[in-house]
């Protein structure tokens, strides 16, 4: 949803889930000329090597818009190599989706993901990973010299054109409102959520398992203390006589 907004804006393009960046980890040592495996191989980057696998990727993105002033690259899995995003992109702009870690790790076990992702057909796991994603998030938000904008689902639902500008002005553009009618921007939309994207914003998936509460316990254990709050806070805030 994040990126349909930005990319109803007439400066940006919004290109999907690229696998470049995995790309260029994936040759990194090779790219350096070492054995040194990444990243660790990190330490030894030039600038030479850095201004080449900079502009490889510029111009992919260049290929999707040579007009946009803005192009998106919403791989999820480039919260794990933010480290080298900042290396090559140091103008670049991160922005950090979070939403309830109940509901995201429930819907990542509804989805049929491939073998490359084997945690996520297991509950247990699913919150053990996701704790693990939190711990390198905070860890990046303290050593990266490249802006993150955190955005949370269940506020940009709640108020959609507050959260919308700032997207935008986080990304440096003028306001359009096309941004807030983002369901009519017609464009391929390659994800799981992209019936999401095809219609105006909806609360309907907000604290959405609670309705799976009880078959939740192994991910509700696995995330600990912060499992525990979110359904203490949840039943705490039912009607009363609605608490199972």
């Amino acid at each position: 949803m994040v990126e349909q907004i930005l990319a109803s804006h007439p400066d940006v393009f919004g290109a999907g889930e690229l696998g470049d960046i995995q790309k260029i980890v994936a040759t990194l040592p090779a790219v350096i000329g070492t054995s040194t495996p990444y990243p660790r191989c990190v330490d030894e980057l030039k600038q030479e090597a850095l201004d080449e696998l900079s502009q490889g990727y510029l111009s992919v993105l260049a290929n999707f818009s040579p007009t946009a002033k803005r192009v998106t690259d919403k791989m999820p899995h480039n919260f794990l190599n933010l480290g080298i995003i900042s290396l090559l992109f140091p103008n670049a702009r991160v922005i950090h989706c979070r939403r309830d870690p109940i509901d995201t790790c429930l819907s990542i076990y509804c989805l049929p993901f491939n073998t490359a992702h084997p945690y996520t057909d297991n509950l247990a796991h699913l919150g053990v990973y996701y704790l693990q994603y939190l711990r390198l998030m905070a860890h990046w938000k303290s050593v990266l010299s490249i802006p993150v904008l955190e955005i949370q689902y269940e506020d940009l639902i709640g108020d959609q054109e507050r959260w919308s500008r700032k997207l935008v002005e986080f990304c440096g553009l003028e306001w359009d409102d096309r941004c807030l009618r983002f369901y009519e921007t017609n464009r391929s939309a390659s994800t799981h959520s992209y019936d999401q994207v095809r219609r105006p914003i909806y609360k309907k998936s907000v604290a959405r398992w609670k309705n799976y509460e009880q078959h939740l316990g192994p991910l509700i254990a696995a995330l600990g203390e912060e499992g525990e709050a979110h359904v203490m806070n949840a039943l705490e805030a039912l009607p009363q006589g609605d608490a199972p």
